[in-house]
């Protein structure tokens, strides 16, 4: 059960900082036009992840993956950057 929740905690702080460098890339670099079905989905996604979830608190947003990872690597004594692997895993857990 362990397992299940570190995989998942895992997953998710990848898949953050996957949404963070996306949402920068796609409104910082790339300037798309507010009819772009791209834009109207991230806006989306973006309100409910941001807005909703972490209350649109910017320090939990950066931190997010750093902490989860750090507390990842403190209660596995492995890494978990990279979820995909399962070397971090542990048996005993």
């Amino acid at each position: 059960m362990k397992n299940l929740f570190a995989t998942f905690f895992c997953w998710w702080a990848f898949l953050h900082v996957i949404w963070m460098v996306l949402t920068f890339i796609l409104w910082g670099i790339v300037d798309l036009d507010d009819n772009n079905p791209i834009t109207l989905a991230s806006e989306l996604i973006y309100d409910y992840y941001a807005f909703d979830l972490f209350q649109m608190n910017g320090w939990v947003i950066l931190g997010f993956a750093p902490v989860v990872w750090a507390t990842l690597r403190v209660t596995t004594r492995r890494w978990c950057v990279l979820p995909w692997r399962k070397k971090w895993q542990l048996d005993s857990l």
